[in-house]
């Protein structure tokens, strides 16, 4: 096998092949979207004024939104494209294996790190989600190829691929910037201890970072000055398990078969940190590090800055970092029987993360054709649907082409498929006749006006936002 290594990494690239033609296909057959979609959906939708007010009162960066909203003159509104864009990172990560990380690591490690990419930790069904963490994750893996890069060869032009993608990753989502800061933390503690005499590089390049990235920080003080007075859902310990191994098996239950397959990742961690302390490969070491440091950082700084702890979907790519810095020290291992071992835990992983993957988005699927079931039911001129909160609308109001609607907020969002109105009794009055539906939001304070108020009948409940059916 060790003579084979180059054939292997063949194989390896293969599947990854085969995970992205799957993954043009997937749409095709069955087009689904979280309700994070849609709101990505939505905003490319609105007028471009409309779109900057949101862009700037969400709780991202405006970079991932700003690639869509471009292509959208181009007819790249439709929802099967959107998710095509979501792809091209795979693609370009493709490209970067099979050039540069092939030139420095070797075909296996290059084959390897593709597949992994492919088929580990739920990366299939992110790649096919019209959110920004894709692209995180290709701006990430490239700013950690480049970290790699300065350390080694010092040179600007490493200096400056290495700021680049880290603005990138920072102007996409917040917390891909946390990896990011943590890498020039390694950088500055190497200089410290061994090259003090590149410490004026490291501040040339830490000033170019504050200065490009100044613009924005008055929006990002304003979102976490909002955001932080409100509701936050604070930390769970078992969630803390569940992202030290979510590199591969993607899951938050405690099924009886995901715990064996949450074993096997432990054993598989263990080895891999036994062959980064054997091969004293640092590049690799820094990888692994990063990942759990920045989950670390990450749960300490939304906990106390925005309203939500922190979500799976943050760690794609950290876990890209981590499956590169594995596919390296593979790629170095020259006993045969270890290598084996290596790679069987491998396909183990993958195997299981396939099983996840499969179950995920078979749920997603379910559930998106039990939503349409019921906008169907309610999508004629005797409906009325009043949305107390833009959550609902950005989810369903795309589907209600027959239906009037209101809204009894002057939000941003709304489009002119809405009319505002925040009495909720004329709205009643002007549709006698119909059914009127009030979509509400889970937030108890807003909801109680109108449940204590008026007869509510819930009639559809998707958990984020219920439908009721609305009575005097």
């Amino acid at each position: 096998m060790y003579e084979r290594r180059d054939l292997l990494g063949i194989l390896f690239f293969s599947l990854g092949i085969l995970s992205l033609v799957s993954m043009f296909i997937s749409p095709l057959m069955n087009i689904y979207l979280h309700v994070d979609e849609y709101w990505t959906y939505t905003l490319i939708n609105l007028p471009i004024r409309n779109a900057i007010t949101v862009i700037v009162n969400d709780v991202h960066p405006p970079l991932y939104y700003g690639i869509v909203y471009l292509l959208t003159p181009f007819g790249l509104n439709n929802l099967y494209l959107l998710k095509v864009v979501s792809i091209i990172p795979y693609i370009l990560l493709m490209v970067v294996s099979a050039t540069k990380i092939r030139k420095d690591y070797g075909l296996l490690t290059a084959g390897l790190f593709v597949m992994c990419l492919g088929l580990m930790s739920d990366f299939f069904v992110e790649f096919l989600t019209i959110r920004m963490y894709s692209w995180g994750l290709f701006f990430v893996v490239m700013a950690f190829i480049y970290y790699n890069e300065v350390l080694t060869h010092w040179d600007r032009k490493s200096w400056v691929l290495l700021a680049l993608f880290t603005l990138l990753s920072a102007y996409t989502q917040y917390f891909f910037g946390i990896t990011c800061a943590l890498m020039y933390l390694l950088i500055l503690y190497n200089i410290l201890t061994e090259n003090k005499d590149k410490l004026k590089q490291f501040g040339k390049s830490f000033l170019a970072l504050i200065i490009l990235y100044a613009p924005w920080m008055i929006v990002f003080v304003r979102q976490i000055m909002t955001e932080s007075s409100g509701f936050h859902e604070g930390f769970k310990l078992d969630s803390l398990i569940h992202y030290l191994f979510a590199f591969a098996i993607k899951s938050e239950d405690f099924r009886h078969e995901m715990i064996a397959f949450k074993l096997i990742a432990l054993v598989f961690l263990v080895l891999l940190l036994v062959l980064i302390y054997k091969q004293k490969n640092r590049f690799a070491g820094a990888g692994v590090f990063l990942m759990y440091a920045t989950i670390v950082v990450g749960i300490v700084t939304l906990m106390f800055s925005f309203e939500n702890t922190m979500r799976m979907r943050y760690l794609v790519p950290v876990c890209g970092i981590f499956w590169l810095s594995a596919s390296v020290v593979i790629g170095k291992v020259k006993d045969y029987k270890i290598l084996v071992i290596a790679l069987i835990l491998v396909m183990v992983l993958a195997c299981a993360s396939l099983q996840i993957t499969d179950e995920d988005a078979n749920s997603r699927i379910k559930a998106y054709d039990k939503k349409m079931t019921f906008l169907d039911s309610i999508n004629n001129n005797n409906s009325v649907v009043v949305f107390n909160t833009d959550y609902g609308y950005r989810v369903s109001h795309d589907d209600l082409n027959k239906v009037k609607q209101y809204s009894l907020g002057d939000t941003y969002f709304y489009d002119n498929d809405t009319e505002i109105c925040k009495d909720l009794n004329k709205i009643l009055d002007a549709n006698k006749g119909k059914k009127i539906y009030l979509v509400n939001w889970k937030n108890t304070d807003r909801n109680k006006q109108y449940e204590d108020n008026y007869n509510l009948t819930k009639v559809y409940d998707e958990g984020h936002y219920t439908f009721n059916l609305v009575k005097k």
